[in-house]
């Protein structure tokens, strides 16, 4: 087999599997997989007979593979072979999700929430939220964000035992910090900021370091005060190994002083650092088990001291490699675009928050097959929103209706066309009933599909009937899809002229557009998702939304 002809039986396997559309990456790589040929000769090659491929309808598609080869056409069931892997002391499980409530929840949060969630289920432990919302300055908690991840939670599956806002519980931490002091391994230093890193960096302590634990509760105290030391003026240090080979680990920071915070809940002066706060909770709320980020592995090292001060026993850690998902904004960024006004909200199209998947028609299931896929283990995953649509076809395909929307609709007429009713069937293979279209010579059809038509060339409108271009003028042919079969070049999406009414979409790039849809888009209740043919998926909210 030449190699163009791999790439076309390729690229028809994957247009069949996926409605009449391929995707260039996936052929390509299976083109590579089989001969072993170079990237750039395939992906030349490929261009061409891609776009041949997608030209053609999915009727002509399903036609030519089971010519060339029929066992492409067989659904292979993928198995699944997610598995969790086993914890030790699994007695009594606890586990917390515990995220910044500085935005909603995005897309990426969905990994850690649901692990977490899919272990307590299988230990029969208990799932705690708990907001880490001790930054008043660099990621300011949003007083809506903190109901919005439960929504979000709530929506994925996920249903927390407790919920909890580190910013209700700073005594806690005051208290915990004196005992600390008590027992001589922590201390207030005052030294200025590139003078402490410099000894830091050199392996060496200041003199704060050793004063007697007495002057450092005084100084702890003069922290709280309201006139007491000001900003920049005085931090809480753990005490650790100043020669450390990890300069992260060494003298970490627990407390600061922050006077001009933002925080919606919470007034204070002295406030609690992520690494303290969160060894703090996690000995107090028992928790055993962390899904943690490998990024984040020094936290490990740093609270072990902690729990090392008061002989707790450290949680077992799970470690994840980083989800990295492509053009999709971090908290920080969108929060900027939104407050400059360059996006609509939390929800906006644009992004990839769990409000916007929703809206956009996303499915819970297909975010849990997403997270299996990408599995547990401590490799870095690159993807893009494009994966996870892969897992959500797989379940809304079966949901949706079909019907007919014509973006930027022109009107032709097809000389001596009969006049018929057409019944056409909502979903194809099981039947959910269907719509009747009464038509005659006028049809709307989309101008990029007229554009393309070449002289004397045979067209079909979907079930419907048969025409050739003629000059300008456009002519019947014949009603049998077995006259097209063959020497048709164009299977084309149609509306009769008087049985429509105006649709909107929004698209991924906020624009909305306009065109012409089928009468019974009348009947399309809010929230549901519906396929327009030729076109794509959408979801009914106050206008359509494009869904993939």
């Amino acid at each position: 087999m030449s190699l163009e002809e791999t790439i076309r039986k390729y690229a028809l396997q994957n247009a069949v599997q996926y409605k009449g559309k391929c995707n260039p990456g996936a052929v390509i790589g299976k083109v590579i997989a089989e001969t072993k040929k170079d990237q750039k000769e395939i992906a030349k090659k490929a261009q061409s007979i891609i776009k041949e491929v997608n030209n053609l309808s999915l009727e002509e598609q399903q036609a030519e593979l089971k010519a060339i080869n029929p066992k492409l056409l067989e659904k292979k069931k993928q198995e699944k072979t997610f598995s969790l892997p086993k914890l030790k002391n699994t007695k009594k499980v606890v586990m917390r999700f515990a995220p910044n409530p500085n935005g909603a929840m995005s897309f990426g949060h969905s990994r850690q929430a649901l692990l977490n969630w899919w272990f307590v289920q299988e230990y029969k432990g208990t799932y705690i939220l708990r907001f880490d919302d001790t930054d008043p300055r660099t990621k300011v908690p949003l007083k809506e964000a903190y109901k919005w991840f439960e929504e979000d939670l709530a929506w994925l599956g996920i249903k927390p035992k407790k919920v909890i806002n580190q910013s209700d519980r700073f005594d806690l931490y005051y208290n915990y910090v004196e005992q600390i002091i008590a027992k001589d391994k922590a201390y207030v230093c005052t030294c200025e900021v590139e003078v402490k890193r410099k000894l830091i960096h050199n392996k060496e302590s200041c003199p704060c370091r050793e004063l007697f634990h007495g002057e450092t509760l005084e100084r702890w105290k003069q922290m709280l005060d309201p006139k007491g030391y000001k900003e920049g003026e005085a931090v809480l240090r753990i005490k650790t190994d100043v020669e450390a080979n990890n300069p992260a680990v060494r003298d970490w920071p627990a407390c600061r002083i922050i006077t001009d915070g933002k925080h919606p809940l919470k007034k204070a002066k002295v406030w609690p650092l992520l690494n303290f706060s969160s060894a703090i909770d996690d000995h107090e709320l028992g928790i055993t088990h962390i899904v943690r980020g490998i990024d984040l592995a020094v936290s490990d090292e740093r609270q072990q001291y902690l729990y090392d001060i008061f002989s707790w026993t450290y949680p077992e850690t799970i470690y994840t490699g980083k989800l990295v998902v492509q053009g999709v904004q971090s908290t920080s960024e969108s929060k900027k675009l939104i407050d400059a006004g360059k996006l609509d909200g939390w929800d906006d199209i644009r992004l990839a928050t769990l409000q916007t998947l929703r809206k956009r028609g996303f499915q819970p299931e297909a975010i849990h097959e997403f997270v299996k896929s990408v599995g547990v283990n401590r490799n870095n995953v690159e993807v893009s929103l494009q994966n996870v649509e892969a897992f959500n076809k797989d379940v809304i395909d079966e949901q949706a209706n079909r019907y007919f929307f014509i973006e930027n609709p022109i009107m032709i007429t097809v000389e001596k066309a009969p006049k018929q009713k057409v019944e056409l069937d909502l979903y194809p293979e099981k039947r959910r009933g269907g719509r009747t279209f009464t038509t005659n010579e006028a049809f709307l059809v989309e101008k990029k599909d007229a554009d393309q038509w070449k002289e004397g060339e045979l067209i079909r409108l979907m079930d419907c009937l048969n025409f050739t271009k003629k000059g300008k003028r456009y002519v019947f042919h014949s009603l049998d899809y077995g006259e097209f079969k063959g020497n048709g070049k164009h299977i084309i999406h149609w509306l009769p002229k008087e049985e429509t009414i105006p649709v909107k979409v929004r698209k991924l790039d906020n624009k909305v557009i306009t065109g012409k849809g089928e009468k019974t888009i009348t009947n399309v209740k809010k929230q549901e998702i519906v396929q327009f043919e030729r076109f794509g998926f959408c979801k009914k909210n106050e206008e359509f939304w494009f869904t993939q």
